[in-house]
């Protein structure tokens, strides 16, 4: 597939240029200026790195709405979980179609996923087309009464690295409140044999602030796995200088899941500048309501410049939502525009006033930018939405089929 005539920005730190694409096999294999050859023209739009969003509990799209306006205490365990708890395989299927259609249509190639009955996850992952790490939610205690480690173990020996490696499986230790020292330990070790990533809720709340230091995960094995840290909104700059010490420690910061439920901001200046690698989330749609990756840029810059108007240029929160997001997760060929690298790209209409004039595109793309200007998302080499269609699933299906579970939701 060649595709030409589009403007090419290869990544933060590129100015773009008029060109073409070769893509084979998944790959980009070639990019230039000119070529004779031409499958799909795209003339006056403008191709960037896919977006990686490393956050997100994806059959959660179906309890949109279901909790606004509430403590995160409240929300969580009087609101959520009860209704969590009466979620079917089926539900779990139909939420995760749903939440990847609403991905790939605001450019989202990627994500990292915590659930449970997560081999319906898989499933709806699998048939869509996106890449993933799909871990199983994990609470409780070393005994692991439930079987939920079990499950997880189960659910990597099925499908880790299947899909042609865009499918990876992780293990997903919800938050040092709900589970043991002795059950983290487990887990750590666990995924350390396995080569796995771990993600976990860490120092969300100013609750678990009193609780725990991160010093104590560490010293439990969290410093010998991949770990993506979610939220980190408490994290002190100590702890960010021993987080640095650890095997692969990366942060998913979430800022608007970390504002709707009176959460706070964390310091993501600080955690730059020691060094570590901030990556973007959108959380689940009970606690964020929208799985709009170009929101979380921008609000991710402007909340630090209530400190320091300096502090998170462009640039660098383009960087954090597209390249970082693809290396915390391990895919580590992608998020840039570039010959061999997969072909994760994100089709842009720029002919649009708020990209006028152009001064600094990527300034525009974070600040003057939206989802909407979205024209195409591609997956491996394949078009998962393209021109207002998406091209894996029939569209009012889905509609029609989230609606009868809503019904069934509110009847709960």
């Amino acid at each position: 597939m060649v595709i030409c005539n589009a403007r090419i920005l290869k990544d933060w730190s590129s100015t773009p240029f008029e060109g073409f694409l070769r893509i084979e096999n998944g790959k980009i294999v070639e990019i230039g200026r000119k070529t004779d050859v031409c499958d799909i023209d795209l003339e006056g739009k403008l191709i960037i790195p896919g977006f990686f969003n490393t956050h997100t509990h994806a059959p959660m799209s179906l309890l949109k709405g279901i909790s606004d306006d509430e403590p995160f205490d409240t929300w969580l365990f009087k609101k959520v979980l009860p209704v969590e708890n009466k979620l079917t395989e089926e539900m779990i299927y139909w939420g995760t179609i749903l939440a990847q259609m609403e991905m790939v249509r605001r450019g989202i190639v990627a994500f990292v996923d915590m659930y449970f009955k997560e081999e319906w996850v898989a499933q709806a992952v699998a048939d869509f087309g996106m890449k993933a790490v799909l871990t199983r939610g994990l609470v409780g205690d070393e005994r692991d009464d439930g079987g939920r480690l079990r499950e997880n173990l189960a659910l990597f020996e099925k499908w880790h690295e299947s899909h042609g490696g865009r499918i990876k499986i992780g293990f997903g230790p919800h938050s040092p409140y709900l589970c043991t020292p002795g059950y983290l330990k487990k887990i750590f070790d666990v995924a350390s044999f396995n080569d796995a990533i771990v993600t976990m809720h860490i120092l969300e709340t100013k609750k678990e602030r009193r609780m725990y230091r991160l010093e104590d995960l560490l010293k439990l094995g969290m410093s010998k796995v991949k770990m993506i840290a979610v939220h980190c909104v408490y994290m002190e700059e100590s702890e960010m200088k021993e987080a640095k010490k650890a095997f692969s420690f990366y942060i998913s910061h979430n800022p608007s899941s970390n504002l709707k439920l009176g959460n706070g901001v964390p310091k993501v200046h600080e955690m730059m500048k020691n060094e570590l690698i901030v990556s973007l989330g959108t959380d689940g749609s009970a606690s964020n309501n929208s799985l709009d990756i170009w929101h979380e840029m921008r609000l991710a810059a402007l909340i630090q410049k209530l400190r320091n108007p300096k502090f998170l240029p462009s640039k660098t929160v383009f960087k954090i939502a597209t390249f970082n997001g693809a290396v915390a997760m391990g895919f580590e060929k992608s998020g840039k525009v570039v010959e061999g690298f997969d072909a994760d790209i994100v089709v842009v209409d720029t002919k649009k006033p708020h990209y006028y004039p152009e001064i600094d595109l990527i300034s525009n793309l974070v600040h003057a930018g939206n989802s909407g200007d979205v024209f195409a998302t591609m997956v491996n080499g394949e078009w998962l939405y393209y021109d207002g269609k998406f091209l894996k699933v029939e569209e009012e299906q889905v509609y029609k089929k989230v609606e009868e579970i809503k019904d069934k939701i509110l009847s709960i």
